[in-house]
């Protein structure tokens, strides 16, 4: 059996911890993390911090049509476990010859934002296959490179293909049920996952309303009434918000609506390595929920519920192991109640010819079912529209 390669310092952190200041998580102190991978402490490799003249060489933007992408997928967080990464824009390019050019998703603020994954489309299945082994950070004999994962052992399927299906009507892409994209991390003779995503789904842009802009006030962890805003795009039944902790401007999390209220939930991605989480002084929670007030046109937070950054930080000669926060927020108060805004095509002015509804695996189901569903509306004009719906 090989010796798995041990990791002393996250990419994430040691490109960051530095400008972010550390918290040693007391209150909120690692319940929910029984399905992260626990390491070894003993024979770590020291990855230093990245820089530029290491990285895998920015690749030339590459030529074909571009189509843009809404991306949700579930990622895990080192030592932490599985989080929902949500409503990350992204641009396919489809070259002329057959080939797919993906942006990589994994460890951005590391490797870069100019790094593409490859792929082949196949114009009979409609089917995207992104290319195995792919190479995307190298640095003092570290590298980190793309592969399948079998999810039990954790280990890389180097002859395994990595599929997106197309739903043609919706125009959705979306990987089979059980199937895990990585990132490994290597030094030639060992090798351990870093990180990895499944349930991968590239919804078009057109099939989302824009987002609204809502004032947002809260305590900070020191006490202080900050202000700001959040973006908030909604589905009908459910909604994405982006900023709830302004520290993670990107991070977005989803929220489902309870008659006039909010119910916002926990385990979110904040950025690379890092989750979103809410919790009390003792506990994390499922999520939060934001109670509407018509006097004041405002949803607030449940009282003692706090949202948190939530990371593992292995120590060095100045911190000790352990999970740590930078901050929180709390009394959370969004202004102006959400209602659904106009589609950029216009869908909500169209005649519905027909609705047909889809599990999260592509599916086709009779009706909405438990949980999150995908319901495709169609127009009389031929269009149509997708949407996450929840029960």
């Amino acid at each position: 059996m090989k010796k798995l390669l041990l990791i002393a310092f996250t990419l994430f952190s040691m490109n960051t911890f530095a400008q972010t200041p550390m918290l040693k998580a007391t209150k909120l102190n690692g319940q929910k993390a029984e399905n992260s991978m626990k390491f070894e402490t003993s024979n770590r490799v020291n990855l230093k911090k990245a820089n530029s003249t290491n990285k895998v060489k920015a690749q030339a933007a590459p030529e074909g049509t571009t189509k843009s992408y809404y991306t949700d997928c579930i990622e895990s967080v080192s030592q932490v476990g599985e989080m929902q990464r949500l409503h990350v824009k992204y641009d396919i390019v489809f070259g002329n010859d057959g080939t797919v050019s993906i942006p990589n998703m994994f460890l951005r603020t590391v490797v870069g934002e100019d790094i593409y994954l490859k792929g082949t489309y196949d114009e009979t299945t409609k089917e995207i296959t992104i290319e195995n082994n792919q190479e995307i950070y190298n640095q003092d004999g570290i590298s980190l490179y793309i592969c399948p994962m079998d999810y039990k052992t954790k280990e890389p399927l180097s002859t395994a293909s990595f599929k997106l299906s197309l739903d043609s009507e919706s125009g959705i892409y979306y990987s089979a049920e059980g199937e895990y994209l990585a990132a490994f991390i290597t030094n030639g003779s060992q090798t351990e996952v870093y990180t990895y995503c499944t349930d991968l789904y590239y919804y078009p842009t057109e099939l989302f309303p824009e987002a609204v802009s809502h004032k947002y006030t809260y305590n900070d962890y020191y006490g202080n009434s900050k202000s700001t805003t959040v973006d908030i795009v909604n589905l009908g039944d459910l909604c994405y918000i982006k900023n709830l902790m302004p520290e993670y401007p990107e991070a977005w999390l989803m929220g489902t609506f309870e008659g006039d209220d909010l119910i916002v939930s926990s385990y979110g991605v904040a950025s690379d390595d890092n989750a979103l989480l809410f919790g009390t002084a003792t506990d994390f929670v499922d999520n939060c929920k934001f109670t509407y007030s018509s006097s004041s046109d405002s949803y607030t937070s449940e009282s003692g519920i706090e949202l948190t950054d939530y990371f593992y930080y292995p120590g060095d000669s100045q911190n000790d192991e352990g999970y740590y926060f930078s901050g929180s927020c709390k009394n959370m108060t969004i202004t102006g109640k959400s209602t659904t805004a106009i589609s950029n095509v216009e869908n909500s002015n169209k005649d519905v010819v027909a609705t047909e509804y889809f599990d999260l695996s592509g599916r086709r189901i009779s009706n909405a079912a438990q949980g999150v569903s995908i319901m495709v509306s169609k127009y009389a004009d031929g269009t149509s529209k997708a949407i996450k719906i929840m029960k």
